[in-house]
């Protein structure tokens, strides 16, 4: 993977297993097979834009370390503006994908749920990166991961709890039903309430972990920006 070469070979990797199983749940969640049954079920998609969108660039972030330059003021150190339209295309694909208007559109076409899987995938590793940045410590940071990052999982969790038949109307045809119960196995099948319940909880989870990596003491990127240049 890219990703493992870069940090090997600029000593970026301090937790080898955390980083490896960040890894695992990336490339499960990036499987064609998971995309057949994600397509037919809320909380199976919820899963699945958690593990390539969230989870495992959280993971690899906790998983590395960075020299950072003790000299600079963290009040200064102000994210570029391509830096800031990273998270806003990452808070964009993780509102849009599950928008009711779009939701559907995205699911009936194989094609377009790959396309945009990839996109989460790769805006995931791009978040990974960036907080690999130098500047990442300043309470900017702090502001542009819980807007673009926490907060959007939080409304989008919430509306889902909140209003059972957010997705009824796309997910309730004929054609649908016949799809699910062709395509998810029966011990993954849920009632409609639930299945969309579900997804909202998974969300919710997702947000709390990213809120406790931010509020700990080493913010968001660990014991590594304790490490002078």
């Amino acid at each position: 993977m890219l990703l493992y070469r870069w940090v090997s070979s600029h000593r970026l990797l301090v937790k080898p297993t955390l980083f490896h199983s960040a890894s695992l749940i990336f490339l499960l969640g990036m499987m064609p097979w998971f995309d057949s049954i994600a397509r037919y079920s809320i909380w199976i998609h919820s899963t699945q834009s958690v593990m390539v969108h969230h989870l495992a660039p959280l993971l690899w972030i906790i998983a590395l370390q960075h020299p950072v330059d003790v000299h600079t003021e963290q009040r200064d150190n102000k994210p570029s503006w391509h830096i800031i339209a990273m998270f806003l295309l990452f808070a964009v694909l993780t509102w849009g994908w599950m928008l009711p208007a779009i939701h559907p559109l995205l699911m009936q076409s194989a094609l377009a749920y790959s396309l945009m899987k990839w996109l989460m995938a790769l805006s995931g590793l791009a978040l990974c990166f960036t907080m690999l940045s130098k500047t990442a410590s300043s309470h900017y940071w702090r502001w542009l991961n819980g807007m673009m990052v926490t907060f959007p999982l939080v409304l989008l969790g919430s509306m889902m709890l909140i209003f059972p038949d957010l997705y009824q109307s796309a997910h309730s045809s004929m054609h649908h039903q016949h799809m699910m119960m062709t395509n998810v196995p029966d011990w993954l099948l849920l009632a409609p309430y639930e299945d969309q319940f579900l997804g909202g909880v998974i969300f919710i989870v997702a947000a709390y972990f990213y809120w406790l990596k931010e509020a700990s003491s080493n913010r968001f990127s660990g014991h590594a920006r304790r490490i002078p240049e």
